[in-house]
């Protein structure tokens, strides 16, 4: 039986190894977090190896989203938080519609739009999906959180959704659940993703013990981790030059990642902080993004006429050393030499924008409100400061 386990197994992850959409995804309760709030997180995996930030006034709710480049019309959204507090992610699911859904019928990007621009709880999403004509043509994970301490998933197909709610001790006894590639709600032993949801769970549950559930946690140690959750291999103790590299957390098809933190029941909204990493997570720096009046970012993050952005860019670079093989399937190995490298160059740089930016987060907590002149200056030393890592 052990055998046949073992090749089951192997089988899924051959699967999920020919896939490029795949996540890993988490929602945190703000009981599992050392501050108290909710946390919502996505590390996304793509064939679409670019992503660019919009600034959207458009709905009830203004919101920061990320679409991909060629989305002009910016439709469909990846993931965002708006005004009300209220921030949302997904991950596809593939065990939870069948037949499944082709990507061209699917319509899980506009319907997160659609949320931003409506939606200031949990209660709303669930009675926009309830309203939505059926059949829903989603095939997803919805991560969502809300300034009210919402914090769940939705596990949802064309005809409905099944909620797993992370302040429910039952569903989530250690304050947070992790999705990858397949639902819980579908048919058991399908879907993908199955050892990074090892990896991550390994991951979480320890730092949940050390009570570090924190922002920095899941954009470093998650989103940079670099070991396999099935073969256990490390490679922060790998003596090749180059190594098979699929199926970790962060993939060759990694384009993004962000965890969106939320606020305690008695803090602003508009305190909701997008810690977004735009590019390759081995190769870019989380930047932390607020809303604000006058609608401004990072020069680094806006993108150009071609739909460009600086730090996308940047980050593209440093893949092309870490991914130098053009031949074949190159993109399934990676210079291990040249990574350790980099990497403690890029935690250098994350670390000095963490430093600075929860000292701003916590004098803004203390007189309840953001500080638009501080934001402004913030957002000057990032464009100042991140380049010096990839033009020294």
């Amino acid at each position: 039986m052990k055998k046949y386990a073992i090749w089951g197994i192997v089988f899924m992850l051959f699967l999920s190894v020919r896939f490029l959409h795949a996540c890993t995804t988490a929602v945190v309760s703000g009981k599992a977090t050392p501050d108290g709030r909710p946390i919502l997180y996505k590390n996304r995996d793509t064939q679409t190896l670019h992503s660019r930030l919009i600034y959207s006034t458009q709905g009830k709710y203004s919101f920061i989203g990320m679409v991909n480049p060629m989305d002009i019309e910016e439709k469909s959204v990846l993931n965002g938080h708006n005004s009300a507090g209220f921030a949302i992610i997904n991950s596809d699911s593939y065990n939870i519609n069948y037949p499944a859904l082709k990507d061209e019928e699917r319509q899980d990007g506009e319907i997160m739009r659609l949320a931003l621009e409506t939606c200031a709880t949990l209660e709303d999403f669930e009675n926009l999906l309830n309203h939505l004509s059926k059949p829903l043509r989603l095939s997803s994970n919805f991560g969502v959180i809300d300034a009210k301490g919402g914090a769940a998933y939705y596990e949802t197909n064309n005809t409905g959704f099944t909620k797993f709610d992370a302040n429910d001790p039952i569903i989530a006894p250690f304050g947070y659940i992790i999705r990858t590639n397949y639902s819980f709600s579908g048919l058991i032993n399908e879907g993908k993703g199955y050892s990074r949801y090892m990896q991550a769970q390994e991951l979480l549950y320890n730092a949940s013990l050390n009570n570090n559930l924190t922002p920095r946690f899941f954009l470093q140690d998650v989103s940079k981790c670099l070991v396999h959750g099935l073969t256990k291999v490390n490679l922060n103790q790998y003596k090749e030059k180059f190594a098979a590299f699929r199926d970790f957390i962060p993939r060759y098809f990694t384009a993004s990642a962000v965890v969106f933190q939320g606020v305690k029941t008695n803090e602003s909204p508009s305190l909701t902080t997008a810690w977004t990493i735009l590019g390759s997570t081995l190769g870019s720096v989380t930047i932390p993004l607020w809303l604000n009046n006058k609608h401004i970012l990072p020069k680094i993050l806006i993108a150009d006429k071609q739909q460009k952005t600086l730090m996308d860019e940047w980050a593209s670079c440093i893949k092309k050393k870490l991914f130098p093989i053009e031949r074949g399937e190159g993109n399934d190995y990676i210079n291990v030499e040249e990574l350790l490298k980099i990497l403690p160059k890029i935690y250098v740089t994350e670390n000095n924008i963490f430093k600075k930016s929860e000292k701003y987060l916590n004098l803004w907590r203390k007189n309840g409100r953001l500080n638009e002149k501080e934001i402004t200056d913030f957002y000057q030393w990032i464009d100042d400061y991140v380049p010096q890592l990839y033009l020294e």
